[in-house]
């Protein structure tokens, strides 16, 4: 990538950053983030990735809160422990577990849904949380762009390996659900599918957006291929906002500085961007309802590339190669 495509691409992930920023603090300014209301969840099994740090962590607990059998999917063994013991004292919830699975790799995924399998819980709930942010240029174990194989991929195939679980766990009237956290860089992504892995030239800023954008054309596209099954499983958005994480460490000094200085104002705390992922969850508004994009716990319009059925087939399509798992689409829609 040229140096000129690569400032652009900076500039305009930092645009969104920053109008989100200026439109968090007028919120907070005027009527502030009220923290919603949800109903208690007994007897529901959730899988959470990333529930180690920020969002995830903010994720778990809420949902350990609420009742919830909880498993973090996560590969910081050495925090596991402290990070279990700290949302059980918080929530008086002792069913929260942690399994290893890290999402750079295709092995460690199917491990980790054996694993889980092998438990014979029943899967109410997954969420799609994990993810890196602008790094620096490097793959994952099997050899893909690190946003475009955490952020995306992971998810992809780990979704696609418990959709039995959700389908059999999910009922009519009380559903299973997906929801998988994208992010407003997706406005600006870019998808090339003749590139997707950006070996041809490297931008952390464009690799980032493109794996946000990638998030919101699977969930379209997979809650497409749940309703035309009649699956009791629907799959949804959230978009935390901007929210004061450790993700931060790559990104552009002056964006640190603000967060350092202004973080507390401008930014969400974690538990405040967890609120939509657990509005997608819990919300009596959604049973049934899938192919949203969620948004300070509303539905907002994303992109207008991300309903284009033919680019969510042709990515699905590219992402059951890379994953080696059987594209259904086709036999789905009866094509």
């Amino acid at each position: 990538m040229s140096l000129l495509s690569a400032a652009r691409a900076a500039l305009r992930v930092y645009a969104v950053g920053a109008a989100l920023m200026v439109a968090q603090l007028l919120r907070r300014c005027v009527r502030g983030f009220v923290e919603p209301v949800f109903s208690p969840q007994p007897e529901r099994v959730a899988i959470v990735t990333g529930g180690s740090d920020g969002i995830g962590y903010s994720t778990a607990k809420q949902l350990a809160k609420l009742g919830m059998h909880v498993i973090i999917a996560g590969n910081n063994d050495s925090k596991a422990q402290e990070v279990l013991k700290s949302i059980k004292e918080d929530t008086l919830n002792d069913q929260v577990e942690f399994l290893y699975c890290n999402l750079a790799s295709i092995k460690s995924i199917r491990q980790f849904v054996q694993t889980f399998k092998t438990k014979k819980l029943p899967l109410h709930v997954l969420v799609n949380n994990a993810g890196v942010m602008m790094v620096p240029q490097r793959t994952t174990d099997d050899g893909f762009e690190e946003h475009f194989g955490i952020n995306y991929l992971g998810h992809f195939l780990l979704t696609n390996l418990l959709l039995d679980k959700l389908r059999e766990s999910g009922a009519p009237g009380r559903g299973a659900r997906v929801v998988t956290v994208s992010s407003a860089t997706h406005y600006v992504g870019e998808l090339n599918l003749d590139d997707l892995q950006s070996s041809a030239s490297y931008s952390a800023h464009a690799a980032y957006a493109q794996s946000k954008l990638a998030l919101v054309l699977f969930t379209y596209h997979l809650q497409a291929l749940l309703a035309a099954r009649g699956s009791p499983v629907t799959a949804n958005v959230a978009d935390p906002g901007v929210v004061d994480t450790d993700l931060y460490r790559h990104v552009f000094w002056g964006t640190r500085l603000v967060k350092k200085l202004l973080g507390w104002w401008v930014f969400k705390t974690p538990d405040e961007g967890a609120w939509t992922s657990v509005y997608a969850v819990v919300a009596p508004a959604l049973e049934g309802l899938g192919g949203r994009y969620l948004y300070n716990e509303r539905e907002t319009r994303s992109l207008e590339a991300t309903y284009d059925p033919e680019l969510q087939r042709q990515l699905w399509a590219r992402s059951c190669q890379l994953t080696g798992i059987a594209d259904v689409t086709r036999e789905t829609f009866g094509e």
